[in-house]
């Protein structure tokens, strides 16, 4: 495998696991959907001053919401409050700057060692492909 082949599959596999940070120039796409389950996502052009998110809330009873859309960059590293069906959700902001960067979270809740086994699986195998060579 060429070295550029193995840039090529590094970049690819990044971006899907939505790694990459460069920003994307311009009002950001988002996705936007409510707390109501299921989730059927509204594309939607966010402000000058917004980026993407995700907002997960939590209630004292474990209860776990989460709503897409686009969110004021100054609010990303607040934590907030909501009220849903008259219950109240602590709220955590996960932000993007890139088109589309909030479509699914199921990236984002994997679990840490699945993630590293993952990335440690690539590895060993462009340098299985390296070592052939």
């Amino acid at each position: 495998m060429r070295s550029s082949s193995i840039c090529l599959c590094l970049l690819f596999l990044c971006g899907a696991l939505g790694l990459t940070t460069s920003p994307t120039r311009g009002r950001l796409r988002c996705y936007t959907c409510s707390f109501s389950k299921p989730c059927y996502p509204v594309l939607t052009e966010c402000q000058d001053d917004e980026v993407c998110g995700i907002s997960i809330g939590t209630s004292e009873q474990s209860e776990i919401i989460e709503r897409k859309g686009c969110l004021p960059r100054a609010q990303c590293p607040l934590q907030g409050h909501a009220t849903y069906w008259s219950r109240s959700y602590a709220l955590r902001h996960h932000c993007c700057e890139q088109n589309l960067c909030n479509t699914a979270t199921m990236l984002q809740r994997l679990p840490s060692p699945l993630l590293i086994t993952l990335l440690l699986l690539v590895a060993s195998f462009m340098w299985g492909a390296h070592l052939l060579h």
